[in-house]
């Protein structure tokens, strides 16, 4: 990743304004006491076979895993802007290059996912998920295609991200 000035910078993020829009920074589960009901039984099962099996590191874990599952689901998600124009993509004011991105994917099917994967060309970097919210997938598509190459083996949403709407984490 390549660094530049902070003014050279500044003006590269304001010119990717070829499509933008804002999202959530994460989709917010509606959880019935149900499901609380449900996490605290687990977590309780889980720490007393790890305290059991005299494995108290596993037993923080999840005991630290259930009280951010609680902290975090009671937070409103913040906004996030989102930019994508002819050097790069701009999530929150951090400005990915396309010459750091390695590939991208769209999974459009309504309602369930409507959402733009980028894979970096750097294995310490993370996946970008993107919800397009009200953006135009083709549009968008053909865009990015002239910059990056595309994952055409993606059909659907990844495990983890469907995995994380059943569980409702």
């Amino acid at each position: 990743m390549r660094s530049f000035p902070t003014e050279v910078e500044t003006a590269m993020i304001g010119s990717q304004d070829r499509f933008v829009w804002e999202m959530p920074a994460f989709y917010r589960h509606e959880r019935g006491k149900t499901w609380y009901f449900g996490l605290a039984v687990l977590s309780v099962l889980l720490i007393a076979y790890a305290v059991w099996t005299a494995n108290f590191l596993f037993a923080f874990i999840i005991f630290l895993a259930a009280i951010i599952l609680l902290l975090v689901g009671s937070q409103e998600p913040r906004h996030v802007l989102v930019q994508i124009g002819d050097n790069g993509i701009v999530v929150d004011g951090k400005l990915h290059l396309y010459q750091d991105i390695g590939s991208f994917g769209i999974v459009y099917q309504p309602p369930i996912a409507k959402v733009l994967y980028v894979e970096p060309k750097s294995t310490l970097s993370q996946r970008m998920r993107l919800e397009l919210m009200d953006q135009d997938p083709v549009e968008l598509r053909s865009h990015l295609r002239q910059y990056l190459q595309e994952d055409l083996d993606l059909q659907g949403e990844h495990l983890s991200d469907i995995v994380g709407r059943l569980l409702r984490i």
